[in-house]
């Protein structure tokens, strides 16, 4: 049996059958949820939150969604706005809840070698490390989110969103260029 396209599954939900929802929503759920996770990194309660908002804010736009971008750089543009207008709303600065505790002496010593999880831990701390632009552009490319989408989602042109991934990679590349070696 062929899988349903997202337009397909959103007529029939939109039609009343909760079927076609259910099967949306698991296609979907991991990787908001995940996206959700790292743009909130430590706050795995405030993460659920967004999560649960998101997909009631989605249901309710479901009617208007039109296919310009694909589906999930869609739901990740309103998971992104919800958590951009929750820290206006606790008047906070995004960027000091965003960017978390890591610190650069968190990062163990380079001479250490690595086993696969240090290395998972390093990369976190790093991307961590990172500007909220250059860090939401890099966890979008994660997801495999197109530059040309993430450029929707951010409000940017494409050339600021490829540049804004030039420049974390760059920074990445620095902060781990002494992990590198031991993998070698």
């Amino acid at each position: 049996m062929k899988e349903k396209s997202d337009p397909e599954l959103i007529s029939l939900y939109l039609k009343g059958s909760n079927e076609a929802f259910d099967e949306f929503y698991t296609r979907y759920r991991r990787q908001l949820f995940a996206y959700l996770n790292r743009m909130l990194p430590g706050q795995p309660q405030l993460a659920d939150d967004m999560f649960q908002r998101a997909w009631v804010k989605i249901i309710a736009k479901l009617p208007v969604y039109q296919e310009r971008q694909t589906f999930l750089a869609w739901a990740i543009r309103i998971s992104h706005n919800l958590v951009i207008d929750h820290f206006r709303k606790e008047n906070r600065r995004a960027t000091s809840v965003l960017e978390g505790d890591v610190e650069m002496s968190s990062v163990e010593k380079p001479d250490k070698k690595l086993d696969a999880g240090e290395l998972g831990t390093a990369i976190s701390q790093a991307v961590g490390l990172l500007p909220d632009d250059q860090r939401e552009v890099f966890l979008l490319r994660q997801q495999e989110i197109s530059f040309k989408e993430i450029a929707v989602i951010q409000e940017i042109s494409l050339n600021t969103a490829i540049g804004r991934m030039h420049y974390a990679l760059k920074k990445l590349r620095s902060v781990l260029k002494d992990w590198s070696g031991e993998m070698k």
